[in-house]
């Protein structure tokens, strides 16, 4: 069937899959962003030192990270239907271990848990909308999950430092794991991985051997590499700040308590919502993809220099730039468009989990590196980060900038 039409189908199916994913996708989010929050006082608990912080809290990207391959071939030949609720029950099972951790080897395990129990949920999503929705509405409907799903993000600042006050660390995990759990079962009553006349294309792979060659398939595709440098970078520097080092660096750097900090986090979770918006329709006004994501990522750069060569800047200075980063970061809803519209149907999930596959890879890379230049640096260890990630941006533009915007339709009829 040619990805340009769809068949009739009610109304009322994709807004109750949407829904679920929506909210199976912040659940996600809030174990994603909530290591800022959540590891000063599992550390202060657990007598875990500072420096380990970083892998605690990048585990769940790694885990992450590592099932992103196996999950795009799974969902072009199972779909995600079955491969949603396969994987979302490991998040249920880390976050009732992490609610009951004793050492950093158990948080270890379980943030990994987590991670591979969201890993499917953002691609199975993209999946489901590559069939649900014509390819003209993928941004749209991108920026709409990252709008509706940031309730996950929003709850993991400042609404999960009260209830840490008042209830401790512990329960705000026990309660996300029922959520997920009820999630899942509706999941499986309400998802169906495509419309009832929708045609499946020849070249769905029928094999793994066939999974595997259309992943050459992918990498092949020309260009390719620079969308995946610019992916390296397109969650990693905010999510560094967001679900990690900002909250420590708040508190040690302007002496600001969890309350306040939280504050400063909700700030940033709140452009969240609002930036998906913003850069979701923006491809139907532009005629490129490109331009848009090469000016986000610029003022990005910028952001970070200015937090990393200026000394002494005031704290509604560090506030404004922080919101800054969460706002721009959004621009992943058109690289993820972009990358979308050069592939067909049947290698959207494969081509799109390679693309996630790098972002969570940028994630956890930073989140880490943060913590190694903090433990080897002598003087503003901050500081020396940010210039650092500043410098990253820019040579992630540089490649970016030889990337392509065109389809090539030969993918349509190589085979898997």
């Amino acid at each position: 069937m040619s990805s340009s039409t769809r068949p009739s189908v009610a109304k009322v199916q994709p807004i109750y899959i949407f829904m679920v994913c929506a909210i199976l996708f912040g659940l996600g989010q809030f174990q994603r962003m909530s290591g800022a929050v959540i590891m000063p006082p599992i550390a202060h608990d657990l007598s875990i030192a500072v420096e380990s912080l970083g892998l605690a809290a990048a585990a769940l990207f790694f885990a992450s990270a590592m099932a992103q391959i196996p999950i795009g071939m799974l969902l072009d030949r199972f779909g995600p239907r079955i491969i949603i609720p396969s994987t979302a029950v490991l998040a249920v099972i880390g976050s009732l271990l992490l609610a009951s951790a004793t050492n950093f080897n158990e948080v270890l395990l379980s943030r990994a848990l987590i991670g591979l129990g969201y890993s499917a949920t953002m691609m199975s999503t993209y999946v489901l909308f590559a069939k649900w929705f014509p390819p003209a509405k993928f941004a749209t409907m991108a920026s709409w999950l990252m709008a509706s799903s940031s309730f996950g993000g929003i709850m993991a600042s400042a609404p999960l430092a009260y209830s840490i006050e008042l209830y401790g660390w512990r329960t705000p995990f026990v309660v996300v794991a029922g959520i997920t759990l009820i999630m899942i079962l509706l999941g499986i009553l309400i998802v169906r991985d495509a419309p009832p006349s929708y045609q499946d294309s020849k070249e769905k792979p029928a094999t793994m051997g066939q999974s595997i060659r259309g992943y050459m398939s992918v990498l092949k595709h020309p260009k390719f590499f620079n969308l995946l440098a610019m992916g390296f970078v397109a969650y990693g520097p905010a999510v560094a700040l967001l679900g990690m080092w900002g909250g420590p660096y708040l508190e040690q750097v302007y002496g600001l308590s969890g309350a306040e900090r939280g504050q400063i986090l909700l700030l940033m979770t709140l452009a969240v919502p609002l930036a998906a918006l913003f850069f979701g329709p923006l491809d139907r006004y532009f005629k490129s993809r490109k331009k848009i994501v090469f000016v986000a990522v610029f003022v990005e750069l910028v952001a970070f220099a200015t937090l990393g060569l200026v000394e002494d800047l005031a704290l509604w200075a560090v506030t404004a730039l922080f919101v800054l980063i969460a706002f721009v970061q959004q621009y992943y809803v058109v690289l993820a468009a972009q990358c979308r519209a050069s592939f067909p149907d049947y290698l959207v999930g494969r081509a799109n989990s390679t693309l996630n596959l790098i972002s969570i890879l940028g994630v956890a890379f930073l989140q880490s590196m943060f913590g190694w230049i903090l433990a080897v640096s002598s003087g503003d260890g901050y500081a020396h980060s940010f210039t650092f990630v500043a410098g990253l941006l820019l040579v992630a533009l540089f490649i970016y900038a030889f990337s392509s915007e065109k389809y090539h339709p030969s993918l349509a009829t190589e085979k898997t």
